[in-house]
């Protein structure tokens, strides 16, 4: 994912064990593009599309090891193609909720 999200995890109960996950969700109505280093709106949205969550690759660790580093979604996959068969998220408008 372009920008990388990044995250410190604290409060967790070191033994038990967690597994991470990103949940992209649709902030407003509009489409939006990158342009000369910043977002922009591009016009209005497509219609909502089906929902997939990413489970982070290290997932499951213990509270501790989750703790211990940076925990980065380098990883993820973005996609706005609906029909996407390879596990990619699909996108229209990007807001990250932290839980």
């Amino acid at each position: 994912m372009f920008p990388a999200f990044k995250v410190r995890v604290t409060g967790l109960d070191k033994k038990a064990k967690y597994i991470m996950l990103m949940d992209i969700v649709a902030c407003d109505d509009c489409r939006y593009k990158f342009h000369n280093s910043r977002w922009m709106v591009a016009g209005k949205a497509d219609p909502e599309m089906p929902k997939r969550m990413y489970i982070h690759p290290d997932s499951p660790l213990t509270g501790e090891q989750w703790m211990q580093k940076l925990v980065s979604f380098h990883k993820l996959k973005l996609t706005n193609n609906i029909s996407d068969k390879h596990g990619f998220v699909s996108i229209q408008v990007l807001s990250i909720r932290r839980e």
